[in-house]
């Protein structure tokens, strides 16, 4: 019996046996029935509230005429959540608790893959991927229908895709291809990772393999991301005048600038017509607190998607794809440039405030009411060294979370994770840039590295208060990366160790 590649049977059942995937995988699903049977339970509250979704009850019937009509976000989790609603004949807690476990299974196999192809053991890239992937704070994303946990598992497999470039002339391609099909598709889920981060990746990844590629190969690797990603763009204009991926991102730069700004600050610059009344009221806020103070507004369009300010699922929550919310997003954004140019200070200590955050550790497992879920929350705990600390807000203008010095667990040892992750990848890329011989895993640490700094300092340049979370995308790649390099600083020094052993002449 001969299979796709041609392998006999026997050598597909070796390879299996072999294989670090299954045993990673079977792993992560013990842990998650473990949850599951200790009362774990899948969360659909978002779906009524989650301010990145078209209304629950308008996608869910709707999907391909709401996510044409989408322009506060880039479209594939709405498409994925939407047509998975649709189409199933079950109920939306378990057509999305199986999509939140696939993306799982994902994200361990994905792990345990690149930590083989780092050079670790067949077991330890078992446990490494596990370690990686049962985190309280990324698995708790399988449990609620939101893009943290599947980004988390799309990121490590573009990791695992670029550590395994290696190889074959047609292997390289066909590896190069997938490598811009899913930085891509992570483009277009979620909007942190901007086009820029895209094209790098695909851009270093072609200069890595560029004797081993054709012409046409860069041409169809660049075109993918390029025609995908500006397609969308290009509709967003013609629909909306908006050339970008995410209407809101002029809101979410006041929510990250203006809060810090002293009162009376704020007031001056409003009274010289520097900031507009929308910087007084505040972000992300319904539309009737705006109307008074915007031009009269009716949408150009009927579609519910568009046409409707508040969500019928939720009361208290606005629907920010609401057509009527764009000139609001456009003039957020100018009074937060014209506060960032008028107190450059005030902005880096909104960043400072915000790198702070993102080493600090969700609650929510701690108080999960599965007792796996408490224990593997107590368990990294002490792994990561948490420390209670505060995050303080006393002293700025209008702060979004109120007057607080709220006590929070940082974890210690995420640092010098990520410093680590980071130092790889600089040497990484130094020993390629002076023409040293540049291994798949060298590779991988560079673009690795490249999407840490781009999520943390991305995160805390354009948000304020959701770092954590942002963290929670890159935690799985971080502990593998961390691995691997740890593994080849042993292995090198027990090479070292042999080899003198081996001269020593006693």
């Amino acid at each position: 019996m001969r299979f796709f590649d041609g392998d006999s049977l026997e050598g597909t059942v070796r390879r299996c046996r072999q294989s670090v995937i299954l045993p990673a995988v079977f792993g992560w699903i013990v842990v998650y029935f473990a949850l599951v049977a200790s009362g774990q339970r899948f969360d659909t509250r978002y779906l009524d509230f989650g301010w990145q979704l078209i209304p629950w009850d308008v996608l869910s019937k709707d999907p391909f005429s709401s996510v044409w009509y989408l322009h506060i976000q880039p479209p594939l989790w709405n498409l994925i959540l939407g047509v998975s609603a649709w189409v199933s004949p079950f109920g939306d807690a378990i057509t999305l608790q199986s999509v939140m476990f696939g993306f799982g299974v994902l994200a361990v196999a994905s792990s345990a893959i690149l930590a083989r192809n780092l050079g670790l053991s067949r077991r330890t890239s078992v446990i490494v991927a596990l370690v990686a992937t049962v985190h309280p704070e990324v698995l708790k994303g399988a449990f609620e229908p939101t893009y943290e946990l599947p980004v988390a598992a799309l990121l490590v497999t573009v990791l695992a895709v670029v550590s395994a470039l290696g190889g074959s002339e047609i292997r390289a391609h066909r590896r190069m291809i997938l490598l811009a099909v899913l930085v891509t598709i992570v483009s277009m889920t979620r909007s942190l990772y901007h086009p820029i981060w895209a094209l790098i990746i695909v851009g270093c990844a072609l200069w890595f393999v560029r004797s081993r590629i054709t012409r046409r190969t860069v041409v169809v690797a660049v075109t993918i991301p390029v025609l995908v990603m500006g397609g969308w763009m290009v509709k967003n204009h013609v629909l909306f005048d908006q050339v970008n991926l995410s209407s809101w991102f002029g809101m979410n730069l006041q929510r990250a600038v203006i809060p810090v700004l002293d009162l009376e600050d704020l007031e001056a610059m409003r009274e010289r017509g520097e900031v507009s009344d929308i910087a007084m009221i505040g972000p992300f806020g319904k539309y009737e607190l705006y109307e008074g103070v915007v031009e009269p507004c009716e949408p150009s369009r009927s579609h519910r998607a568009l046409r409707e300010p508040m969500r019928t699922t939720d009361q208290w929550s606005p629907n920010f794809n609401f057509e009527c919310y764009l000139p609001i997003f456009e003039q957020a954004g100018r009074d937060a440039w014209a506060v960032i140019r008028e107190h450059p200070g005030v902005w880096l200590e909104g960043r400072l405030w915000s790198l702070r955050s993102t080493a600090s550790v969700a609650i929510t497992p701690a108080e999960s009411s599965s007792f796996v879920m408490r224990g593997l929350d107590q368990i990294y705990s002490w792994a990561r060294v948490d420390y209670r600390g505060v995050l303080s807000t006393r002293g700025w203008g209008t702060p979004i979370y109120g007057q607080l010095t709220a006590p929070v667990d940082f974890g210690l040892m995420l640092v010098p994770l990520y410093g680590l992750v980071v130092f790889a990848g600089l040497w990484s890329m130094s020993r390629a840039i002076r023409r040293h011989p540049s291994s798949s895993s060298a590779q991988a640490y560079v673009i690795g590295a490249w999407t840490v700094v781009f999520t943390v300092f991305v995160g805390a340049i354009a948000e304020l208060g959701e770092q954590a979370r942002f963290r929670t995308m890159t935690d799985p790649l971080a502990v593998v990366i961390a691995a691997g390099v740890i593994g080849a600083v042993i292995r090198r020094r027990r090479d070292s160790s042999v080899e003198r052993s081996s001269h020593d002449p006693g």
